[in-house]
């Protein structure tokens, strides 16, 4: 056990030292804010195609009753929403928007408006660091409905033995791909990772 347990907390250092190196913590995170921007443009052709008339796509179906559809077009809107904000707040986002903004304010009037452009510990308050955690909190309800849907679907799997019907997996891959694009942000999110940074070296620490 005690060799495990050694074993375990190596990799674990190795991961968390070389996840702080800049070099691997900048491609982290130039991989991850791109592929979160190609989702949130996804996502914009998507509510695009919405505004011409096309229905919101859930994988509720019309026999179940009224509050379960629309607590899941609240969740898939909710889910579009953050993918959006997510987006947003990527390096490519950041650098558009900051680019559209500099053409009008100077950097010194936006700081006055909204303090430096640092990380969350100096300057919590700053609209990149409360659109991402705006961003997270819309997507949890996707992630919970996620991991409710994967358990679900693995319960009947495992335990029945019973195939999905053409319905079933017509609608499952209906919510999927929202669902998990959201996913995906949420666990690449900025507060994710500096939670999951902050809790490896809790316990390189601490055991």
């Amino acid at each position: 056990m005690n060799s495990i347990s050694s074993d375990v907390k190596r990799l674990l250092n190795a991961s968390v030292h070389l996840l702080n190196q800049p070099i691997a913590k900048g491609c982290v995170k130039n991989a991850t804010s791109s592929i979160t921007f190609i989702f949130g443009m996804i996502d914009v052709y998507d509510i695009y195609q919405i505004s011409r008339g096309r229905e919101i796509s859930t994988g509720t179906c019309l026999n179940s009753p009224k509050w379960i559809q629309v607590a899941t077009k609240i969740v898939v809107v909710c889910a579009k929403t953050s993918l959006i904000l997510s987006a947003g707040v990527s390096r490519p986002g950041v650098f558009i928007i900051s680019s559209i903004f500099g053409r009008v304010f100077s950097t010194t009037q936006l700081e006055r408006v909204f303090g430096p452009n640092t990380i969350f510990a100096i300057n919590p308050w700053h609209p990149r660091h409360v659109i991402s955690i705006s961003a997270l909190i819309l997507a949890l309800p996707s992630v919970v409905q996620s991991t409710y849907k994967g358990i679900n679907w693995m319960y009947r799997k495992i335990c029945h033995h019973q195939a999905m019907s053409k319905q079933d997996i017509h609608h499952w891959l209906i919510d999927f791909k929202i669902r998990l694009m959201a996913l995906f942000n949420t666990i690449t999110s900025r507060p994710t990772l500096h939670v999951g940074n902050q809790l490896g070296r809790f316990i390189l620490h601490h055991f």
